[in-house]
């Protein structure tokens, strides 16, 4: 967030770029709905929370999601059910053959 605030907001308004005040990121990559849609699927409203939705949701590639009372963990593992999604970790005796399949 420093960095947003420091540079990239700074940047707007040496550049004369019109923005809503106060700035939010997450009104520009969401709206109410997703996140009302989000926090219907377990995932709580608050802003890291929403961050992570917008990571997992938006990204082209694959999200690290900072997340340590694993609530997008299980919010992603309900969403992704439909698609086969297998959750494995490094402690698992087969990590390197279900990452060789995937």
């Amino acid at each position: 967030e420093e960095l947003l605030k420091e540079c990239w907001e700074t940047d707007l308004r040496k550049r004369s770029i019109p923005m809503s005040e106060p700035f939010k990121l997450e009104a520009l990559l969401t709206n109410d709905v997703e996140i009302s849609q989000w926090t219907s699927e377990s995932l709580p409203p608050d802003e890291l929370s929403v961050q992570n939705g917008i990571l997992t949701t938006q990204g082209s590639r694959f999200p690290l999601c900072i997340d340590p009372q694993q609530q997008a963990l299980n919010w992603i593992t309900r969403r992704e059910e439909k698609n086969n999604l297998k959750v494995c970790t490094f402690n698992d005796n087969d990590f390197l053959k279900q990452l060789e399949l995937a």
